[in-house]
């Protein structure tokens, strides 16, 4: 099994607060000629098909897309990959749809988030405000694909038998890890469950989370797993030895 971790930047076009931040993309090369890919980034980012074209793929070659969750940084590129079954949660494609709707129509995102039972302190204000201008432009019902093409995990749709997927809800309602099994070792994508291998243990958990106690009881879980994880906005690294890979590509 080959996995390259494709590492893409949020761009600053649309004048946020979080710009220039690493967004992380896996692709997964499997027997059968079954080529898959674990979340697509920011929507509107032209570097993951760059990269796409510099591995020799195109998006039209993937047979399935698993996104970890469905925030519009890791399913912006979702309908490039339109011969794909899009494997996601119901119960999440619910949820960030009403949370969606109900950002796009309130004058206070800061109120709102609070009525949600999310701490926002002063200083995640401009954040809150940030995902009001996220849900109107890029509210995620549009961006996760054509409905003809999704598959719901509640559903359990086939998967091959490398890949498995566990629950780490918190960061979002019903977020899942994936599980790459290989003949030498497993690796873990991680999505947000576990953003960064080191900045969830030094920064202060903020409003952002659906829950920010079952974000931080998962997070403290994926951080025993004993092999390689690929966290949602870093490069894949050993949690083994605590150092980061080498190389992008790697094989299991």
């Amino acid at each position: 099994m080959k996995i390259h971790t494709i590492v893409t930047l949020v761009h600053d076009i649309d004048n946020l607060i979080i710009r220039d931040v690493p967004v992380s993309s896996t692709v997964v090369e499997l027997p059968g000629e079954c080529l898959a890919i674990i979340d697509t980034g920011m929507a509107g980012n032209p570097q993951l098909p760059a990269r796409l074209h510099e591995l020799g793929y195109n998006p039209v070659d993937f047979s399935l897309v698993i996104n970890t969750h469905l925030h519009p940084d890791h399913v912006g590129g979702n309908r490039l990959f339109t011969r794909a079954r899009i494997l996601v949660s119901r119960r999440e494609l619910e949820y960030e749809a009403a949370f969606t709707h109900l950002l796009q129509e309130t004058g206070d995102p800061v109120a709102t988030l609070r009525s949600l039972g999310r701490h926002v302190h002063e200083g995640g204000y401009r954040l809150a405000w940030d995902l009001k201008r996220l849900a109107e432009q890029y509210p995620t019902p549009s961006l996760v694909g054509d409905r003809a093409q999704l598959e719901f995990l509640e559903d359990e749709p086939s998967l091959p038998q490398q890949i498995s997927l566990i629950k780490v809800p918190g960061h979002s309602i019903d977020s899942r890890a994936v599980v790459l099994h290989g003949g030498c070792g497993t690796a873990l994508v991680a999505g947000d469950a576990l953003y960064h291998r080191d900045l969830w243990r030094e920064v202060p958990i903020v409003g952002i989370h659906y829950s920010d106690a079952m974000f931080r009881k998962n997070v403290e879980r994926i951080a025993r797993f004993q092999g390689i994880i690929i966290p949602g906005h870093d490069h894949a690294f050993s949690n083994v030895s605590g150092r980061y890979l080498e190389e992008d590509t790697f094989s299991l």
